[in-house]
């Protein structure tokens, strides 16, 4: 499976939207920014039509060494978790 890297990304908008290369890599920059910002704060980002980045709590949990086979403590942290729309989820059927 191939990963779509960031800077693909920006030539795709710049192709699609007629903009200057410079003008979609801070576009994008800046929808990174914003994105990482109300993470932070703890804040759901919800894209109508792609889906919801939901921020949450893991819980702290078990681990183990694979190098000394001991034991440690994963302790708990915030992750974000995205859930598709059904848009998106029809369009990848």
């Amino acid at each position: 499976m191939k990963k779509m890297t960031k800077q693909e990304i920006i030539e795709q908008i710049t192709e699609q939207t007629g903009l200057r290369r410079s003008e979609a890599k801070k576009a994008v920059e800046s929808m990174m920014d914003i994105l990482s910002q109300a993470f932070a704060k703890g804040n759901n980002v919800y894209l109508r039509g792609f889906g919801t980045f939901m921020v949450r709590q893991a819980k702290e949990k078990k681990a183990r060494i694979v190098a000394t086979g001991e034991e440690c403590i994963v302790p708990s942290r915030r992750t974000v978790k995205f859930k598709p729309s059904m848009e998106l989820k029809n369009k990848l059927k």
